[in-house]
């Protein structure tokens, strides 16, 4: 370092005497070579150059390496100083690499799910358009509706659409296998700006086809069933029982919006796809660069306004509501996303005061250090400068091993997180990650070091000589040292506050009963070929044969089947009208719809409260039935027996039917959720081709996988069965983000009320060590080991109780942000508020209680020796 040392002396008169030098030498070389001196002084002036700002530089480059010697000494003295104290220096690392590791874990997911743009091709124009009626503003479109859009709008530069949820598909070759398909219309990828990685998009001549023609393969079948066949385009594979040729392969599968495996154009001429009533398509539209959301939307409601006028029977009512892709993909869990960041934040900032306090107090036996280098010149700027260069390296020691546990804490998060968490494969730990940890671990530098160096730099000298022949702390840092405590507690009563409420919130949505029950039940999925069996009478051969031969087998206590699954995250509802009603034109009522077999109530546990449920007797020949449950009886023939009443269906295979039971409500979409009215239809009556097979066995209903698939290719070897799950381990699931925002927040506060009650004990301990003389003083005039006892527990108590307080006030005030994650229960529920005040009352009495005890036993005979 004797460069940096020699650069040090900026002695302005040694530079200009240098550059006199070198100005003399040049202008003697120049008058040896004949010029006169006036010509040879002002030739070495231009060949030297501007001499001030030569001059400038030079003290310019003498200061930064000044600073940078300055720095480097800070450092070597600052990793001195912390090994010589291995204890507190390994404390304090991994108290900040706690809080540290936590927030660049949770930065990683939200910078991954959130703030990373969507993986789509100018996705800030990308925006989702939903049906709106009167009923509802997130409704699907119908095709003629989408067609209509397509062609007239002037807003967009693609508008496209597709089937949300993809429906299992026998893919046939050497081993069938079942697929999730789904159909899009075309240029669906050239809208989110996907090229196929082999092959081209869909276009118009695709659609023009009662069943679909062709075929795009996702990027993982192709590699799995395929081989990966680069020649894989033009040739024809079999699908659902249809032969269709492959046009193409995605770079990569797109989970964000869909988990279909295979993807094929919208048959426009089907029969199906003509009704202007059947809403089921999701459009994504990608607006034009000049044009904005409100003129898009006054574009789209001039259509509507039109196609209500030429279609009144369906279309009255009707618009379009469009809404930014990101925020229909991400924005359900951005919430919660940013509650967990606020509670790491809170649990970071606890961490920095404990590293404070323990500053604070090692500040002191430093008293003497730092009185002796006031003493020799060093000014409040340096020492403070080198305080926080000690403080910056622990945090960022602590940033270090806080990214190792924030690796770690990523990999596990496949395992332990929601599988509804968007993006959840994409999230690691980047460079932005990393950037975000460095600048968080220097900010925790400044902020838990900047208190204990104002308040080591701040005292005088001979006070600080004083004190520290006493090895005592000041005034002022007591009551800085206090200050911190209390607002640790108060900041881990606000976490244990806000998680003590998801928690008795997850508990009561646990107990919700959902209306059936899920034990010992086994669910699959069965997606017949279309063209095998097109005839309603052979579907339902099909699952009359598969239900009297999975009733045969060992365990099996019933068999039924259903269109959707509850709690699975389907949706299907239907219009209708009830008869003898009058309705205005494009007016309707509405139901959740299923289609169901036989035993499935009995199956499922669901009660019928009155009327019959189906039977033999209700087949494809018979007069059309349906059962409602207890919310559609309520709304819509409230305080009138049902049981009897007709409907009518705009389209349905039985278009008139008569409500011969009433079934007890479930929770259909989720357990949070009120109970919506619903209609089931016999399977008989309205056999559908995909279907869920539900099964109720005695015990272990999981070990009859390999069996029912047996059945299944026994009937037809072309078809098989899949998606085996519990219908427990689908409750679970549909739970899975509440539990695990639970968790999280649990896990925060349970180390938050940790480090509070390590910082209050480490406080008091510090405070007994202070104390120590006048505590031997006071039991030697008397006082018994109860009055020491309560001396140093009436300190703690009125710290805690300190805390307490402003953490009720703060947790009054922020547990509503907390509204809409609860479940049955308030924001400010008075039976979580006591019961987290009075057990961090109880730990931090704890905490106090050790230092308390050690107090009792001191020897004042030793005390005043010391004395």
């Amino acid at each position: 370092m004797s460069f940096f040392k020699n650069l040090r002396r900026d002695n302005r008169a040694d530079l200009n005497a240098e550059l006199e030098s070198h100005l003399q030498m040049s202008a003697q070389d120049h008058a040896e070579r004949g010029a006169s001196a006036q010509q040879a002084a002002q030739k070495a002036h231009c060949e030297l150059g501007n001499v001030p700002l030569i001059q400038q530089t030079a003290r310019d480059q003498r200061r930064l390496a000044a600073a940078i010697d300055d720095l480097a000494q800070d450092l070597r003295y600052a990793f001195r100083t912390l090994r010589k104290n291995p204890g507190f220096t390994l404390v304090a690392i991994l108290t900040l690499a706690l809080g540290i590791g936590a927030n660049t874990a949770v930065f990683s997911v939200i910078d991954s799910v959130i703030l990373r743009p969507l993986p789509f091709a100018h996705s800030d124009r990308l925006v989702w358009v939903n049906g709106k009626f009167p009923l509802s503003d997130l409704a699907d479109v119908s095709p003629p509706d989408f067609l209509d859009y397509r062609a007239s709008n002037q807003s967009f530069e693609r508008f496209a659409a597709m089937n949300e949820d993809p429906s299992p598909t026998n893919l046939s070759g050497e081993r069938s296998e079942q697929v999730l398909a789904s159909i899009v219309t075309a240029n669906f990828f050239g809208t989110l700006g996907i090229r196929p990685l082999l092959g081209r998009d869909f276009t118009q001549a695709d659609e023009h086809f009662q069943i679909p023609q062709s075929a795009i393969l996702g990027h993982g079948i192709w590699v799995r069933a395929f081989g990966s066949d680069p020649g894989i385009v033009g040739k024809t594979i079999r699908l659902g029982g249809d032969s269709v040729t492959v046009v193409g392969v995605l770079p990569s599968d797109i989970p964000l919006l869909s988990e279909a495996q295979i993807w094929q154009p919208t048959p426009m001429l089907n029969p199906g796809m003509q009704r202007r009533r059947g809403h089921f398509l999701k459009v994504i539209g990608l607006r034009k660069t000049n044009v904005t959301q409100a003129q898009a939307a006054a574009d789209m409601d001039a259509i509507a306004d039109r196609l209500s006028r030429q279609y009144p029977d369906t279309n009255q009512g009707w618009s379009l509501r469009q809404r930014p892709l990101s925020d229909v993909l991400i924005g359900p869990v951005r919430p919660a996303m940013l509650l967990i960041s606020g509670a790491v934040g809170l649990l970071l900032l606890i961490a920095c005061g404990n590293v404070a306090n323990l500053l604070l107090a090692r500040s002191t036996a430093r008293q003497r250090e730092f009185a002796v280098r006031s003493a020799l010149g060093a000014g409040r700027g340096r020492m403070i400068r080198q305080t926080l260069t000690e403080s910056i390296v622990l945090a960022l020691a602590g940033g270090l091993i806080g990214v190792l546990g924030a690796v770690w804490l990523v990999r596990l998060l496949p395992a332990i997180g929601p599988s509804n968490l968007p993006r959840l494969s994409e999230i690691r730990i980047n460079t932005t990650v990393l950037l975000f940890t460095a600048g968080v671990s220097l900010l925790t530098g400044l902020v838990f070091g900047l208190i204990p160096a104002l308040q080591t730099s701040g005292r005088a000298f001979t006070e600080s000589l004083k004190a520290s022949a006493r090895n005592t702390a000041s005034g002022s840092q007591r009551r800085a040292g206090s200050i911190l405590v209390v607002c640790e507690v108060a900041m881990s009563l606000t976490l244990l506050v806000g998680a003590g409420l998801l928690l008795k919130s997850f508990w009561l949505l646990t107990q919700v009963d959902p209306g059936f029950q899920t034990t010992r039940i086994i669910t699959a999925d069965l997606g017949l070929n279309i063209p095998a069996y097109t005839e309603d009478a052979k579907r339902y051969r099909f699952w009359q044969e598969f239900e009297l031969r999975a009733a045969a087998l060992p365990g099996v206590e019933s068999v039924a089947a259903t269109s959707e699954l509850p709690l699975n995250g389907e949706h299907n509802d239907s219009s209708f009208y009830i008869d003898g009603r009058t309705y205005a034109p494009s007016e309707f009522d509405d139901a959740n719809f299923r289609e169901v077999s036989n035993n499935f109530f009995a199956t499922m546990h669901i009660p019928l409260l009155s009327g019959r449920g189906f039977t033999a007797q209700d087949t494809a020949n018979s007069p059309g039935v349906v059962v409602v449950n207890e919310a559609f009886a309520n709304q819509y023939f409230k305080n009138q027996n049902p049981i009897g009443k007709r409907l009518r269906f705009a389209s349905a295979s039985k278009p008139e039917v008569e409500i011969i039971g009433v079934v007890g409500n479930i929770h259909h979409e989720s357990l949070s959720e009120s109970r919506a009215p619903e209609m089931y239809v016999p399977f008989a009556q309205d056999p559908i081709a995909q279907m869920h097979i539900v099964i109720r066995a005695g015990a272990n209903p999981e070990n009859l996988a390999a069996a029912l698939k047996e059945i299944v290719t026994g009937i037809d070897k072309d078809e098989t069965l899949s998606g085996f799950r519990t219908l427990d381990a689908i409750r679970d699931a549909s739970i899975a983000q509440p539990r695990f925002s639970t968790e999280l927040l649990g896990t925060f506060a349970a180390l938050a009320l940790i480090l509070a009650a390590v910082g209050l004990y480490g406080l008091m301990a510090y405070s007994v060590t202070q104390r120590i003389n006048e505590i031997g003083i006071r039991v030697a005039l008397g006082a018994t080991r109860s009055d020491i006892l309560n001396l140093v527990l009436r300190r703690g108590a009125s710290l805690a109780l300190g805390g307490i307080a402003i953490g009720l006030v703060a947790s009054l005030a922020l547990s509503r942000l907390l509204s809409s994650f609860l479940f049955g229960v308030r924001p400010t529920d008075p039976l979580t508020f006591s019961a987290v005040a009075a057990t961090l009352a109880g730990v931090a009495l704890a905490a106090s209680y050790i230092p308390a005890h050690r107090a009792t036993r001191v020897d004042p005979n030793t005390c005043l020796r010391h004395e």
